[in-house]
């Protein structure tokens, strides 16, 4: 939702009649362009407390008998069951003929707004000449 959305202000921001004729760079490199935005997409499931559980609660109740305070804790650790959040990029490059592509990709390397790239099978790579 968020890659249709992304596109849609991109073709508001720079709408069709604003686009020139083909110049001969692009005519030469039709799939080379410059990198307009860079955003860093932190996603992945729900931490583990969030999701919806199955089955007993998890919760165990100790309770000495030496009368000493009894205590109330978790029996699995909620680490072991988080997953680490996944990072992709989503890179915005507006090309040579004038179009803009929305790529994702899950490492952009030393890449930065304004740097000249090429996409080549689907990824973001720089330029070189």
């Amino acid at each position: 939702m968020r890659f249709i959305a992304a596109l849609a202000l991109a073709l508001v921001m720079f709408p069709a009649s604003a686009q020139t004729s083909v110049s001969p760079a692009a005519a030469a490199c039709p799939d080379c362009g410059e990198i307009r935005t860079l955003k860093r997409v932190e996603g992945g499931d729900k931490p583990a407390i969030l999701q919806e559980r199955k089955g007993p609660s998890g919760l165990v109740a100790n309770i000495p008998l030496d009368g000493s305070k009894p205590t109330v804790g978790s029996s699995t650790e909620l680490s072991r069951e988080q997953k680490p959040a996944t990072v992709t990029y989503e890179v915005v490059v507006r090309l040579a003929d004038g179009r803009l592509r929305l790529v994702v990709q899950d490492d952009v390397g030393a890449m930065r707004v304004g740097d000249k790239v090429k996409i080549e099978q689907g990824r973001v790579v720089p330029r070189t000449k």
